[in-house]
């Protein structure tokens, strides 16, 4: 489920460049929350310079935000948000303060992913909707049951 909205304004961000924010922070994702690969949406949002002001003033930025589901902790949380910003700064090196990294959640029943109302982050909850979904399309997720 985690949609995870890259906004840029000033800062290029080179096709190589989103290829690996894309594949690390779906990776990280599911490392820091056990949360299967095919659901980690990533969109990039590229806007010019002028459109973002930190403090009044036009800077550049790049505002990683991520809604995901809600129900895990809070030092889940703290550490996928560490996590995801050593991935932009490894990635993209910029000055810690242009640099925002939000992380919130949204009640899994107020989530629909694939035709189904997502389960709370618990095994066995997930494990039911997997194995549904599983059924609903033979073979596409049988390495996540």
């Amino acid at each position: 489920m985690p949609v995870y909205q890259i906004v840029t304004s000033g800062i290029d961000l080179t096709q190589e460049q989103r290829d690996a924010l894309a594949t690390r922070c779906t990776r990280t994702h599911h490392e820091v929350t056990g949360a299967p690969d095919p659901f980690v949406r990533i969109v990039f949002q590229p806007m010019p310079l002028g459109l973002i002001y930190t403090a009044g003033r036009v800077e550049p930025s790049l505002i990683l935000s991520a809604a995901c589901r809600g129900g895990r902790s809070e030092q889940t949380r703290h550490e996928l948000m560490h996590k995801l910003y050593e991935v932009i700064q490894d990635v993209v090196d910029l000055p810690p303060d242009q640099v925002v990294v939000v992380v919130t959640d949204t009640p899994s029943s107020w989530i629909i992913e694939a035709g189904m109302v997502l389960p709370e982050p618990v095994h066995d909850a997930e494990v039911a909707w997997m194995r549904k979904l599983n059924e609903m399309s033979p073979g596409k997720y049988d390495q996540y049951v």
